[in-house]
This record gives C-alpha cells, sequence and structure tokens, in this order.
C-alpha cells in the first residue's frame, strides 16, 4: 500500500493562500518591523489640519462649502521643501469630496513596497460607492482598508484590486519620489 504524504491534503490550501497573497499586491499588511509604513501611528507623522464645518464631506465643494459645483479638474498640489506635484480630481464622487474636504492638511510621506509613497490623514473618508483600481504610474489613490493616500510611481507587477480607489491623477511622476520622508502640505491649488 503506498504511504501519503501528510502535508498533500493540504496543498491546495497552501497553493490557494499563496496565490491570494502574491495578487493582492498593494494590500499585504506591513511588517511589524516596518514602523514609518502606511498604518504607522508613530508620533513622527504629524498632520494639520484646519477646522472643518461640522456638515458632510460629501456635501461640500473644496471651492465653497454647500455648493454642488462639480470637483473634476480641481487641482490639489503637494508642496513640501522646493517639491510640487500637482494632481487633478477625475472623478466626482464621496471619496474625491471626502478627501478634499480634509484640506488643508499636512502630512509625512513615506516610500511603501518600492512603487508607492503614502501617507495616513486621520480625517474621515466616504468610499460609499467606491470603485476598484487598476493602478497606473502617477495615480492618486486610497487604500481602503488602512484610510491612507497614495502615489504609484512604480505600477509594474500590480493588477487591479477592489481595496484601491482612484482619486485622482498626476504628471508629475518625478516628483513623487521626492515626497519621501517630508512634510507635504497638502490643498487646494489657486
Amino acid at each position: 500500500m503506498t504511504q501519503r504524504h501528510p502535508l498533500r491534503k493540504a496543498l491546495p490550501l497552501i497553493g490557494a493562500v499563496t496565490m491570494a497573497l502574491v495578487l493582492s499586491g498593494c494590500s499585504t499588511a506591513p511588517e511589524a518591523s516596518a514602523p514609518s509604513g502606511p498604518t504607522s501611528t508613530s508620533t513622527s507623522q504629524t498632520q494639520t489640519q484646519s477646522p472643518q464645518p461640522a456638515t458632510s464631506p460629501s456635501s461640500q465643494s473644496p471651492q465653497s462649502a454647500g455648493a454642488q459645483d462639480s470637483i473634476v479638474g480641481t487641482v490639489v498640489s503637494f508642496t513640501a521643501d522646493g517639491v510640487r506635484v500637482d494632481a487633478v480630481i477625475n472623478e466626482d464622487s464621496p471619496t474625491t469630496r471626502s478627501f478634499l474636504a480634509m484640506l488643508p492638511m499636512t502630512l509625512k510621506f513615506s516610500d511603501f513596497g518600492g512603487k508607492e509613497k503614502v501617507a495616513s490623514p486621520t480625517g474621515k473618508w466616504d468610499f460609499t460607492g467606491a470603485k476598484g483600481l487598476n493602478p497606473e504610474v502617477g495615480d492618486l489613490f486610497s487604500y481602503m482598508p488602512w484610510g491612507n493616500i497614495c502615489f504609484f510611481y512604480n505600477a509594474n507587477g500590480n493588477t487591479f484590486s477592489n481595496d484601491l480607489t482612484k482619486i485622482g491623477e498626476t504628471k508629475d511622476i518625478d516628483q513623487i519620489e521626492r515626497l519621501d520622508r517630508k512634510q507635504v502640505t497638502i490643498a487646494v491649488a489657486d
């Protein structure tokens, strides 16, 4: 009688878990030894934010509270120490409106996975109806499980993820990498 290896039954499960981790790309949780990752709550990451009126972020326009003008085409500037990245909002959604309602703010950006610059705002997101994303270089997005704000500067090997939602995009690709470890002021451009 042929004897079966005790792990033989577990191989399909191990393969499925491995494939899920590989396909999740950006959704892999950071290791405990990576204190500068997107979910880090260290005191070195600071955020300043102006007081916001007590209204729903999705009911505000970045130009004037309560106005229902489209926000598509709004330019948001990310500036720090001579670095400037301008991102254009490309969709009017609860997510983009909630992002704009958090502005202005200052966040410390860090590198994540050699592909993204990320920061973690403390404001409230509204991901109602948020769509997934097939990441491209220059995308401004949020990784919804962590509620962070990110730019892709390298999308090689990434695939569609329902956990990512696009906020806007930039053509200032060469400037994105220069945001690393800087206090970046984010505001609607004049």
